[in-house]
């Protein structure tokens, strides 16, 4: 039977042409040959797109008469001169569905609002296509809304759906968080897929002209998902390319597998005009996490003559992708690496991010070092810097280390480290907390919040966890921080071009809400005089540690903030309270960082890399759109894939209670996280049946009407799974007990 959604799909390309000679519902029953059982979705359908199925007297149809001929397409945007401008303001923006199934256009900037749509405004957009929106003038009242001009590019072309069958018909729905889409499908011989089977479809005719759409199936995926099925569908909805192009692992083959030096005089092999310092001797250690896949850097800190000097060695990528190559394209194109709990989508082929670049132990590898000096009271100098070569002596985890510096080594905990590494390290843990004081000192923000731990067996998820943050993960994320902060230093001094981290301070309204809500869940009007954005949320920040609402308060904090991104100006890093920031210290898995290497060699004299500084020059300001581009889309497809993981991992407890605690209120209802793992979920305010509920916005706290009851932030409830949408990764909870929840304690 066919949903709304389908019927939507259906109107969008067909009913322009016969709206004209539609005169009632039943004449829409019989141009679609609906079903007696699919009558009321297809009703919704009409109503949701403003079909009424009807025509005002004067034998017009129901939209404006006398405006002359409707030159439309079939989902309703006009067709002749569409490109026009007819007075409105255009944007360019993604095509997205929102979770009631209402079409939004999202422009590219973060700061501007999402467009609404209306269903027969679309033109021949599908769900995430790259359009050309004109925004038209309001009427009235009415907020206002825009009209697809174009497709500036289309955004699926691969996806994973669903199989389904009406009468001789074939169909493949494909689902997510932002689309509900129905096509046509051609199943090639050979393939025998079933009504309700997972596939891999490619779209192969688009809408156009008021004929559907088809697609041809790849692949049978099988009846239910699998973190397989799961990675396919988020990368192939979000463009990312899970295969290398021939050109570029061809180029990535002939690289040797294995690093040999010549020893001349202490110093290494030649890196174009620069030379390559020797050190391998030294005792550099990888800290990483146990299913780490690529290894970017290592660390040393040594003692000369009373002086500790903190080593930090970075893989050179640039030594083996120049610019302009296949691998440089595609790892251009890709941006970064993406990561999944059980996989990686490497932003460079395996050869080099697994192979010649990853900083394994034992074995030669070509590096670039930052080298830092510390005064006599510990505090950073003069950073310099060099190419060289390393040979790690071991590839430590967070466990290890963790275990070692808390003692647990000693109770059989974690592996046995050697007695001149463990030593260093915990040299390596006073110099770290010395940063980390420093960092507060100057105004940096400091909170940590919990990620889930997934845990893959036989490609299910087995387990979710919180990941434990111990000292070790501090350690290596302030020796980061020191190395990146010294090359955007250096660089910008010199006045070379190249890409800041940028991260610029929340706008004051985003601050006022952000202080609204926490001082209703503290209690408090003002929690500080000062009245800089950075000083007023620390101070909320502290107002909240160790309190009932402290992950709470730090969640909203963490909205409140702006989005970092990649830029050729310095507009300084808020959130780490620097006047210049870069990222330089993982080249393999972030095409930013590989430009940062390229210039600071440039910098130093390589004059094979001179004329990139003028590619920077010019282009620096489109790269870094792009790139912050690609970054935010990997991380919306690493958080699509945590959904859905877990929606797919509550799936099969069904029938279990689970105690959660309320996190966030929504018109639509609230947002509970399971005390057990970090899974949140949405308790819709319709499934309340035991009264009528009503939101106040201004007391956070939905009330009922005649018992009475409130939820708020931080309550305590019984629950139990009501729904796990693993193709949208959502989940739906409901509440077991009927009384009022407990208070988090």
């Amino acid at each position: 039977m066919r949903d709304r959604a389908f019927w939507e799909t259906w109107l969008r390309r067909n009913a322009a042409p016969i709206r004209d000679r539609m005169h009632s519902v039943r004449d829409w029953y019989r141009a679609a040959e609906v079903a007696k059982g699919e009558r009321r979705a297809f009703r919704a359908a009409l109503k949701n797109l403003g079909e009424t199925g009807r025509r005002k007297k004067g034998g017009k149809s129901g939209r404006r008469a006398g405006k002359g001929p409707a030159a439309e397409s079939p989902y309703g945007a006009r067709g002749r001169g569409a490109e026009r401008d007819r007075g409105g303001a255009q944007r360019e923006g993604r095509l997205r569905f929102t979770r009631e199934g209402r079409p939004i256009v999202v422009p590219d900037s973060p700061e501007e609002p999402a467009i609404r749509v209306p269903g027969h405004a679309l033109g021949d957009a599908l769900p995430k296509d790259r359009v050309l929106v004109r925004l038209e003038k309001r009427r009235g009242g009415a907020p206002a809304h825009g009209r697809i001009v174009r497709v500036v590019e289309r955004g699926i072309r691969e996806f994973v759906g669903r199989y389904a069958t009406v009468g001789d018909r074939r169909f493949v729905r494909f689902r997510d968080r932002e689309a509900d889409l129905h096509l046509p499908v051609t199943v090639p011989g050979g393939l025998d897929p079933e009504p309700g089977e997972l596939v891999l479809a490619e779209i192969t005719e688009y809408p156009a002209g008021g004929k559907d759409g088809r697609a041809t199936i790849v692949r049978l995926l099988g009846k239910s998902h699998t973190m397989e099925t799961i990675a396919l569908a988020v990368t192939a909805a979000r463009g990312i390319p899970a295969e290398f192009s021939e050109g570029a692992l061809g180029e990535a083959g002939r690289i040797p597998a294995t690093v040999r030096v010549a020893r001349r005089g202490g110093r290494g092999d030649r890196n174009g005009n620069l030379p390559r310092v020797d050190q391998r001797r030294l005792p550099f250690v990888t800290i990483d996490g146990e299913d780490a896949r690529d290894f970017d850097d290592a660390v040393c800190l040594v003692r000369e003559r009373g002086r500790d000097r903190l080593l930090v060695a970075i893989a050179d990528v640039s030594h083996y992708v120049p610019p302009g190559g296949d691998v440089d394209r595609e790892a251009y194109v890709r941006g970064t690496s993406v990561y999944f709990p059980d996989r990686c989508i490497p932003m460079l082929p395996p050869s080099l991010s697994e192979g010649v670049c990853s900083l394994k132990p034992g074995v030669n590898r070509l590096t670039v070092t930052v080298d830092i000096p510390f005064n006599e009271q510990g505090r950073p100098e003069t950073a310099s810097f060099y190419p060289s070569c390393i040979r790690s002596r071991a590839r430590l985890t967070y466990d290890d280390v963790h275990a070692y510096l808390t003692r647990q080594e000693e109770r059989g905990k974690g592996r046995t480290i050697p007695v001149e590494i463990g030593e260093m390290l915990r040299r390596m843990e006073t110099f770290a907390g010395r940063l980390t004081l420093a960092r507060a000192d100057r105004g940096a923000l400091d909170f940590d919040l919990s990620e889930a731990k997934i845990v893959v067996r036989e490609e299910l998820p087995r387990e979710v966890t919180a990941a434990p943050r111990w000292e070790s993960h501090r350690l290596i994320e302030e020796f980061m921080l020191l190395a990146n902060t010294a090359v955007a230093e250096f660089l910008s001094s010199r006045g070379f071009p190249f890409l800041f981290r940028i991260h610029e301070p929340p706008a004051e309204d985003r601050m006022e809400e952000f202080e609204d809500a926490a001082g209703k869940l503290l209690k408090q009007a003002r929690v500080t005089e000062r009245r800089d954005i950075s000083s007023r949320l620390q101070a909320w920040s502290a107002a909240a540690r160790g309190g009932k609402y402290e992950r709470f308060v730090n969640m909203l904090l963490l909205r409140s903030l702006m989005l970092a991104r990649y830029g050729p100006e310095s507009m300084g890093h808020f959130g780490l309270a620097l006047s210049r920031y870069t990222h330089f210290t993982s080249p393999i898995r972030r095409y930013p960082d590989l430009i940062v290497h390229r210039v600071l060699k440039a910098a130093l004299g390589d004059k094979d890399l001179a004329s990139y500084l003028r590619t920077i020059s010019t282009a620096g300001k489109d790269m870094g759109v792009h790139l912050s581009a690609r970054e935010r889309n990997a991380m919306e497809a690493e958080r699509d894939v945590e959904r859905r993981a877990k929606a797919l991992y509550l799936s099969s407890r069904g029938e279990e209670t689970f105690s959660g605690v309320i996190t966030s209120l929504t018109g639509y209802g609230f947002y509970v996280e399971l005390e057990e793992c970090l899974v949140e979920g949405l308790v819709p305010i319709s499934s309340l049946r035991d009264d009528e509920y009503r939101f106040s916005a201004d007391r956070g706290e939905w009330v009922g009407v005649v018992r009475k009851r409130r939820f708020s932030l931080g309550e305590r409830l019984r629950l139990r799974l009501r729904k796990a949408d693993v193709d949208r990764g959502e989940i739906d909870f409901a509440i077991v007990d009927t009384g009022a929840g407990s208070p988090l304690r």
